[in-house]
């Protein structure tokens, strides 16, 4: 007889036998008892966990033969016992979807499912990785699913059940199965070793179901490959020498490094491990898990049952765990879990791999944010001060004071960047300091003590200006991980100085001539001047040169401009915000008045009149442009409108010149007007006449 293997040996053939499934085992046993037995049934979970037993267990406990019905004890010995256990059954149909897939093969299961079964009381289907059936498939099945023959029960089985559609969520009672606790699959291995007669050490049982990850069918795969050996007594080391997991001693003394911060024992040792052939996703994949028994020590105690520590004692494990917080070590979990997700992902996972323990070595080096808060706003803040300061109130410039004298050594961390600038001289330069810091010297005060930067004589902090912050880019305030020393502003006051427009630029020396130019002046109170030069700007562009024309300038206020255009413009106020037009009648203002200005356009009869072809005399002088008196600076008074022209005489509707028809036909909206009504370029009186 050929071998069978330990994971169809000791499959569980009762509902008692399940181990780690108690709430399906019960559910199911119940529903049995109950005579309210579902007709479809959909399991779900991980690989291993017991998915399919639990589908042969309910169809044995449908169809024992011993029994006059249902039973939540079949027999195991008679024939559809038997046959059901080795999945030899007429009346119990086992399909593998990811082989049969297609609208076919789930149409042949709804035409057999009409007749009766054999010999049994039903006629059951399991179907394995139900996902893996296409859509159409699932169509086809979901009338038989949902009312089938009175002797049909249907069990689906998949670990993905999120790709199974909802409809066949819907007509079907879930069962979710859990990972299985890696003490209750080391428990069911000891029974089998027990059974087969092997001796194996309970920390080399443990280490067995922990490579499980929650499976019981691949914690007794490992076994059966490490009993394939022939050593009567299995141990941790032939476990370690088998599978090429390191030393627990080792992980220890590795871990033990990281947290006394002796980086170049922790850089060694990991070159040994990784040289002896350990891969680095193994290496990063036992810190984790060693990381997570001194988290749980550290809150939970030493003799919560979630530790699962395999060869070393909870002493050794206790006393390195008071090595660290548990905020700490919930952190290096985080990142050795992103090292390991990068790492297949890059080809330089040894780098990523050092520099990553070289990181947890130095943690203790980082500040943390809420030092580097303490030192921007240290001092004799009152408690009040201070709360408002917590909730994110702005505390007053003048309510902290800075000590006279600060020692840098005590100030800056030896590991942690002090500046992100450089002095006048190359050097590194401190947020805050004079260039005659950067050397790292202080300036003495008055009275020969080194006086702090940016504070008085009198050894009262004052809010340095903003010029004597040297910080990369334009935010002024302090990066993540940066000691920001000498700084005596409060936080409310940098935030202040953060939303201050910046400074103008300073002027060119004296010494040096300005480059000559050949544009005068814009006066943005002189209006129609401004306009004259915005319509210059489009003198190629005659589309919208010919609206413009008859519009009017209304005004310039909060850097918006409002454009008055007449009655037979109005459809072009929406439509050029539309087509990008207005965008570019505001970059034209700016590029006129020097800065940033934004259009509205505005419909008012008053603006159809045109403006005067040339401007008056007065403003066209050079001399009266560049007058920066404060009465030659006044807008001018404003003229009154001129009377509307009267009506035409004649017919309403007139030819225009070939010249004015081909300006307007330019237009890409006129254009599309004309071709989609087949219009055509014409005037139209003020009356509007029809």
């Amino acid at each position: 007889m050929s071998y069978l293997v330990l994971a169809r040996k000791y499959r569980p053939q009762r509902f008692e036998d399940l181990v780690g499934q108690d709430h399906v085992a019960r559910t199911l046993s119940n529903a049995i008892g109950l005579g309210r037995v579902h007709h479809a049934f959909l399991f779900t979970g991980a690989r291993g966990v017991g998915k399919t037993s639990s589908a042969r267990i309910l169809a044995k406990a449908l169809n024992c033969a011993k029994s006059d019905g249902p039973t939540t004890t079949p027999c195991l010995k008679c024939e559809s016992c038997l046959a059901i256990a080795r999945g030899e059954d007429i009346d119990v149909i086992e399909i593998d979807a990811a082989s049969n897939t297609g609208v076919d093969n789930v149409r042949s299961v709804i035409e057999n499912s009409q007749y009766r079964p054999v010999r049994s009381r039903f006629k059951i289907y399991i179907i394995d990785e139900v996902h893996m059936l296409s859509k159409q498939a699932f169509n086809a099945l979901l009338k038989t699913l949902e009312e089938p023959p009175s002797h049909v029960k249907f069990i689906l089985a998949t670990t993905e059940p999120e790709k199974v559609l909802p409809t066949i969520h819907s007509r079907c009672q879930r069962y979710d199965f859990r990972n299985i606790p890696t003490r209750e699959i080391a428990g069911h291995l000891k029974n089998v070793c027990r059974d087969e007669k092997i001796e194996a050490e309970e920390e080399a049982l443990l280490l067995v179901a922990k490579s499980g990850a929650g499976s019981m069918r691949d914690a007794l795969s490992l076994l059966d490959r490490l009993l394939s050996i022939g050593e009567m007594k299995l141990t941790v080391d032939t476990l370690e020498q088998m599978l090429g997991l390191p030393k627990s001693q080792r992980i220890h003394d590795l871990v033990q490094a990281i947290g006394e911060g002796r980086v170049k024992d922790v850089l060694t040792q990991a070159d040994k491990l990784v040289c002896e052939g350990l891969s680095a996703d193994s290496l990063v994949g036992t810190l984790i898990d060693h990381l997570r028994n001194l988290l749980v020590i550290r809150t939970c105690g030493p003799d919560s049952t979630l530790v699962e520590a395999a060869t070393l004692s909870l002493e050794e494990l206790n006393k390195q765990a008071q090595c660290f917080e548990a905020a700490t070590l919930s952190q290096d979990i985080t990142v050795l879990e992103d090292l390991r997700r990068q790492m297949k992902q890059v080809q330089a996972g040894r780098a990523l791999l050092d520099a990553t323990l070289v990181r947890l070595s130095l943690s203790a080096q980082f500040t943390s944010i809420a030092d580097l808060l303490e030192r921007v706003d240290s001092g004799t803040a009152t408690a009040v001060q201070k709360k408002k300061y917590e909730v994110g109130q702005e505390l007053p410039v003048d309510s902290c004071q800075l000590p006279v004298t600060q020692p840098a050594a005590t100030t800056v961390p030896k590991f942690l960047p002090t500046a992100s600038g450089t002095g006048s001289d190359g050097s590194p330069s401190r947020p805050g300091s004079s260039p005659s810091d950067a050397s790292g010297e202080r300036t003495a005060g008055t009275d020969g003590s080194p006086s702090h930067p940016g504070s008085s004589p009198s050894g009262v902090g004052e809010a340095a200006p903003p010029s004597t912050i040297e910080e990369s880019g334009n935010d002024d305030l302090p990066s993540v991980g940066r000691v920001w020393e000498g700084e005596t502003r409060s936080l409310g006051a940098m935030f202040k100085a953060q939303r201050t427009p910046p400074a103008q630029a300073k002027p060119a020396p004296a010494d040096v001539a300005p480059e000559p130019s050949n544009v005068g002046p814009v006066d943005p109170d002189n209006l129609p001047m401004v306009w004259q030069q915005v319509l210059a700007k489009f003198s190629e562009n005659h589309g919208i040169l010919g609206v413009l024309k008859s519009a009017k300038l209304a005004e310039i206020g909060d850097d918006v401009a409002v454009v008055l255009l007449g009655p037979q413009h109005a459809t072009f106020v929406s439509a050029w915000s539309r087509n990008g037009k207005k965008d570019q009648v505001a970059e034209a203002l700016t590029g006129v008045l020097d800065r940033p200005v934004g259009v509205r356009f505005d419909v008012d009869a008053a603006a159809s009149t045109p403006l005067p072809a040339s401007l008056p005399a007065d403003a066209a002088r050079p001399e009266a442009r560049n007058d920066s008196r404060p009465e030659a600076r006044r807008p001018a008074p404003a003229r009154p409108d001129p009377e509307p022209p009267a009506a035409p005489v004649g017919p309403a509707f007139t030819r225009p010149s070939d010249e004015q028809k081909k300006e307007y036909e330019a237009d890409p909206l006129v254009r599309e007007i004309m071709n989609r009504f087949g219009a055509e370029v014409g005037w139209v009186s003020e009356e509007e006449h029809v």
